[in-house]
């Protein structure tokens, strides 16, 4: 397969400042980041003021002008940093990444899976949100999620391979993905899913945020079909090196229910939690996603 010079050149780079992260301390790397994303948030002024909206309209009058800055300013960095905690997860060892992770689990996500069941976490794209499912897969949970090709298959291959060093599975989000996710769920995985996003077409209107946001099928879809609970779970960071991460109420099927009614009431469920965690903490919440959650689908 030939490649562009462009692959080539993403790869490369990639490549490069892995092995650099990689090399350093994690506070020198972290340092290093929070440097590169004050310098980056000026060149990117427009996505900031961006997202100041979007904190405003969340939050309404709570929060000053000053502290809408603040807020975004710090989750700007929070990306900058799960990076860097990214490119090092093929490294960390389960004790270590686990001495920076404080786990509660009132909602029992250990005990369901350890007797014997599959089930689905729910997270919000909030603090690391990569790690709840690392930390996961350490604490002895079998974790997989869906995941889309990437354009630069050099970049696609890496990164199934960084994937696979930590022991998630992805699965490939085509158009026999519910085939294999409800297999996975019934062989008592659980499904790592990120479901605050707006999807392009018309799905299920719910309640989040304080508006209206239009949110796949797929997380209820999944728990009917392999009959398995939904557990909305909050990461967020503690300090530039400690997280903390919990599970909520969980939300189960209604077998004997429409499933259309079902789905739209699990889902709602699920947004309320994940709303919750990060009214508590939008200084860690992903404000500068291009699809906009509360954004409404274009007319016709």
């Amino acid at each position: 397969m030939k490649y562009r010079v462009k692959h080539i050149l993403e790869y490369g780079l990639l490549r490069g400042v892995t092995a650099l992260v990689n090399a350093l301390p994690l506070r020198v790397a972290l340092g290093l980041a929070a440097g590169v994303a004050r310098v980056a948030g000026l060149v990117a002024r427009s996505n900031m003021r961006r997202a100041e909206r979007r904190v405003a309209e969340v939050f309404g009058t709570q929060y000053s002008a000053r502290e809408c800055r603040r807020i975004v300013r710090r989750a700007w960095r929070t990306l900058f940093f799960n990076a860097v905690e990214i490119l090092r997860f093929p490294q960390a060892t389960p004790a270590n990444l686990l001495s920076r992770v404080a786990y509660e689990d009132p909602a029992g996500v250990l005990a369901h899976v350890h007797a014997g069941h599959g089930a689905i976490i729910a997270v919000a794209h909030l603090g690391n949100w990569d790690l709840a499912g690392i930390a996961s897969q350490f604490s002895g949970i079998q974790i997989f999620f869906l995941a889309r090709r990437q354009k630069n298959p050099l970049l696609d291959a890496y990164l199934n391979r960084m994937r696979g060093a930590t022991g998630v599975e992805t699965v490939l989000n085509d158009p026999q993905a519910l085939r294999g996710v409800v297999r996975n769920l019934q062989q008592c995985k659980v499904l790592a899913m990120l479901p605050d996003v707006r999807v392009k077409r018309a799905a299920l209107e719910v309640e989040f945020l304080g508006g209206q946001a239009n949110i796949g099928r797929g997380l209820a879809v999944f728990a009917r079909s392999a009959k398995v609970p939904i557990f909305p779970c909050g990461v967020w960071r503690e300090d530039w090196t400690h997280h903390h991460l919990t599970s909520t109420v969980a939300v189960w099927p209604d077998p004997t229910a429409d499933a259309d009614a079902d789905e739209r009431r699990m889902t709602q469920e699920v947004m309320t939690q994940l709303g919750a965690a990060i009214r508590a903490h939008p200084e860690q919440y992903f404000w500068f996603n291009k699809r906009w959650v509360l954004e409404p689908l274009p007319a016709g």
